[in-house]
């Protein structure tokens, strides 16, 4: 019978041990902790990740995903690529390809979640892919170092070379490519459909009832910015309309009553009975004269609703969003993948990239100048005359106060030259679409501009005209009743 021997129970670690101390007055012997607590302590208490006994799995392939399915790429390198998938790796990836040759991609693993499976599919089903392209293959392989990653990016001061791709990796590439390539030759124009990269604005582009001749995009950033100009239309009639009341009623009633109201205020005075030396009368009559009159302006500006900073705001504050809306929607549209890089239009190599020669920025520059300047093309003669006036009053003025006038016009319209010569540099680091945008948008208020300026000069020419006809067959009609009357 064998013998057997049971082994004692380990007694367990002591937590706390005696220790002898040194020194008559420390006693000898003290109690310590066996093993020394850690001197750091977390503030919270850690969260302990919580045991599971789920194992992990692939996932299971999408049914409209099989080999030889065109997929569209939505992340990545490659976003917006057409591939074809091969087969499921073990790990749940995809395992797709351009093929290299079209389009540029090349063997490489995706996330099914981040791509669109297309009805398009190649006859692949006799072509088989090498058991060796799995997970594996792809593994980066592992370099240990104490070297920094600084130090790992430069050596001796100059850039780390590139390591070049292996040779089997380039012979695994074109065997898949070969099968793939020929069952795309099967299909015709399949390959140019590889080739292009998917974006929702070409269809949109292509819906258009476009001759094959007409570029779609810039027509369509063209007939868009057309539309929504006079889209907003109503708003600068508006602002036209309020404009003419205080040209035409306004100002021309104000014109009148000045004298009026200066000999109110001189009245006023003598009632009250102000004394005192010349120099402080006419000092006093000309406070109380200006006071008098922006009261009456204010009044003419509310009853005939044409208050002029009002007038000046809202046209602007309306043009502004739809503007910066179009500016940020085509500058989205022209980053990569997009279809604006496909097609060129006057001297923009493609609409996604900037004019290379600055002509359409030079161009749009002189459209905004052009707009700006355009109000003095149209002027009369009484017009300018007037114009003449105003400036000489604003040259005395200076000159007996040596204090500036403030006048918004003039700071308006000197900002927007400004404006005119920076839009310029803007412009030239914009993509193609955003210039084409930015320069019909110009073109089409100066003609707006050019519009209701011409047609300000001819009522203004007509409203003349009549005056003078008037006046002119005044005597006459009034020499006629009394002879008539004499008779």
């Amino acid at each position: 019978m064998a013998r057997t021997t049971t082994k004692k129970p380990e007694a367990p670690a002591a937590e706390i041990v005696e220790k002898a101390i040194g020194g008559d007055k420390n006693g000898g012997k003290r109690l310590v902790p066996a093993t020394k607590a850690s001197r750091y302590y977390p503030a919270e208490d850690v969260r302990q990740p919580k045991k599971t006994r789920k194992s992990p799995k692939p996932s299971s392939l999408r049914s409209s995903i099989t080999p030889g399915t065109v997929l569209i790429l939505l992340a990545g390198r490659f976003r917006g690529k057409r591939v074809v998938f091969l087969k499921q790796l073990e790990s749940g990836l995809l395992l797709v390809t351009g093929p290299y040759k079209v389009n540029g991609v090349p063997l490489r693993r995706v996330n099914q979640a981040y791509v669109i499976a297309t009805s398009t599919k190649l006859d692949l089903e006799s072509f088989k892919v090498d058991e060796k392209i799995n997970d594996a293959y792809f593994a980066k392989a592992a370099t240990k170092g104490s070297r920094s990653a600084e130090e790992e990016f430069f050596e001796d001061g100059k850039p780390k070379a590139k390591e070049p791709l292996p040779a089997s990796r380039s012979a695994d590439q074109k065997d898949v490519d070969r099968a793939v390539l020929a069952a795309v030759k099967k299909t015709e124009n399949l390959s140019k459909y590889l080739k292009s990269s998917f974006g929702l604005s070409k269809d949109l582009a292509i819906a258009l009832p476009l001759p094959p001749t007409v570029p779609a995009y810039s027509t369509s950033i063209i007939l868009a910015t057309v539309i929504a100009r006079f889209a907003l239309l109503p708003v600068s009639i508006w602002g036209r309309r309020r404009a003419l009341r205080m040209e035409e009623l306004a100002l021309p009633q104000f014109e009148k009553m000045k004298p009026r109201v200066a000999k109110e205020v001189f009245e006023t005075m003598k009632s009250q009975g102000i004394r005192g030396d010349k120099q402080y009368l006419q000092k006093y009559h000309k406070e109380r004269t200006i006071e008098a009159l922006t009261n009456l302006r204010k009044q003419l500006y509310k009853k005939y609703k044409c208050s002029p900073a009002l007038t000046m705001v809202v046209s602007p504050l309306a043009q502004l969003p739809v503007f910066v809306l179009g500016t940020v929607v085509l500058q989205r549209l022209s980053q990569h993948p997009t279809p604006f890089d496909s097609e060129a239009f006057l001297t923009l190599t493609t609409l996604a990239h900037p004019d290379p020669t600055l002509t359409l920025p030079i161009v749009l520059g002189m459209l905004t100048m052009a707009n700006v300047e355009s109000s003095s093309w149209f002027m009369s003669a009484a017009e300018r005359e007037r114009e003449r006036r105003i400036e000489e009053q604003h040259t005395k003025a200076l000159t007996e106060t040596g204090q500036p006038k403030f006048r918004p016009k003039s700071i308006i319209k000197s900002a927007l030259r400004g404006l005119s010569v920076v839009r310029i540099g803007v412009c030239a680091v914009m993509p193609g679409s955003v210039t084409l945008y930015w320069v019909t948008s110009a073109a089409f208020g100066l003609v707006q501009t050019w519009f209701f300026d011409w047609q300000d000069s001819r009522r203004r020419r007509i409203i003349a005209y009549t005056s003078v006809t008037a006046e002119s067959s005044g005597p006459s009609v009034s020499k006629s009743k009394s002879t008539q009357k004499r008779s």
